[in-house]
């Protein structure tokens, strides 16, 4: 990070202050009120801000301290900070109503500058979920498209390890501070997006991700995408929500039908129904972003072992197993087992879950 003058670091500082504080962060931008001089206001006109006695504590003693501090914390952490002026900040990011200051970023920054679409959907798909994003975005990577998603299990999951597959590009957004990524049985997944892309967010590094969290994270996810593609989603979802902040941001929303006796149809037959565009192949997505459908590609033929093989076949379509199963119904070790899945995992036949895995082909 380079050129952290008084005034970024006053950015820093009141990111960090206004975190956790929406209502005072909107005064002190309503107000017009210079960031520099925020350690200057007295101690009423804090409080009539908004701010906490604790804030006002740090405001007093130590505001620009705590940005030097999280500067410091970022660079041993391998994160940087990436500026609203800075030429990694995705465009229309910036376009959106009070956007970030500055996001953390982890990874290739460069991805931020990439063709984007979203695609979000519930985190317990059915096997008619899987097999359309299956459909859908492979072929959005081969034409250009960098995904982008919120790491969740379901859906995002799926979307990221496709883009992973597919040697494309793919963008988590994460619902806390980077040095706490969301959901912790998604690691090994998190880190597969960290080298093929990257991992950004705009809360505090030590923050830990909060339900309240989730909606600020998703306007992230919405506002860096020119469209929003839901598939699979719940009438009460925060798929729905995503979609809702995408047309306030003026952005493409885009769903996939879905079976009509299916609870997980009804929100995404509710968005077609208000306008959506629907989807049933990536040549109803591409044409938007002024791309071609890519050529078709035979099927890739995997080699598995037999003892892979005994492996998959224990693993129902949809269903999530964890270890202690696959030790009940096979002759092998523990250790063992675990290589074997690590392996399926490694041929995108097996994902991991939390507590578990779930078949993927």
């Amino acid at each position: 990070m380079t050129n952290l003058d008084d005034d970024r670091l006053e950015r820093i500082a009141f990111q960090l202050l206004s975190s956790r504080n929406s209502r005072a962060r909107q005064r002190v931008i309503q107000n017009n009120i210079d960031l520099a001089e925020i350690p200057r206001l007295s101690v009423k006109i804090l409080e009539s801000l908004g701010f906490s006695r604790e804030e006002i504590l740090t405001i007093k003693s130590r505001y620009l301290q705590s940005a030097e501090q999280e500067i410091k914390k970022a660079g041993e952490c391998g994160i940087d900070m990436v500026f609203k002026e800075d030429e990694f900040y995705p465009d229309l990011l910036g376009e959106i109503f009070d956007p970030p200051a500055f996001i953390y970023t982890l990874g290739d920054k460069n991805t931020l500058k990439n063709l984007k679409i979203a695609v979000v959907g519930s985190r317990r798909p059915s096997a008619y979920g899987w097999y359309c994003l299956s459909q859908i975005v492979p072929d959005l990577c081969r034409a250009g498209l960098t995904i982008v998603s919120g790491m969740a299990y379901g859906i995002d999951s799926m979307s990221h390890r496709l883009a992973v597959r597919e040697h494309g590009r793919t963008i988590g957004v994460n619902p806390g501070g980077l040095l706490h990524l969301y959901p912790p049985g998604n690691q090994s997944l998190i880190d597969e997006i960290a080298a093929n892309g990257c991992i950004i967010g705009e809360f505090p590094l030590d923050l830990i991700p909060r339900p309240a969290y989730f909606p600020i994270r998703n306007r992230l996810i919405s506002g860096m995408a020119r469209a929003v593609l839901v598939v699979e989603a719940a009438m009460r979802s925060g798929s729905l929500i995503t979609a809702r902040l995408a047309l306030e941001q003026n952005r493409d929303v885009m769903a996939v039908p879905g079976r009509i006796d299916s609870p997980l149809s009804r929100g995404t037959h509710y968005l077609i129904q208000q306008g959506a565009r629907l989807v049933a192949s990536a040549g109803d997505i591409l044409p938007e972003f002024g791309l071609a459908i890519p050529g078709s590609k035979n099927p890739e033929y995997i080699d598995i072992s037999k003892k892979e093989k005994k492996v998959l076949d224990l693993i129902p379509v949809n269903e999530l197993k964890d270890i202690d199963y696959f030790v009940e119904n096979l002759d092998f070790s523990v250790s063992e087992i675990i290589s074997l899945l690590m392996g399926l995992m490694l041929k995108n036949m097996v994902i991991e879950e939390a507590g578990g895995y779930r078949r993927m082909k």
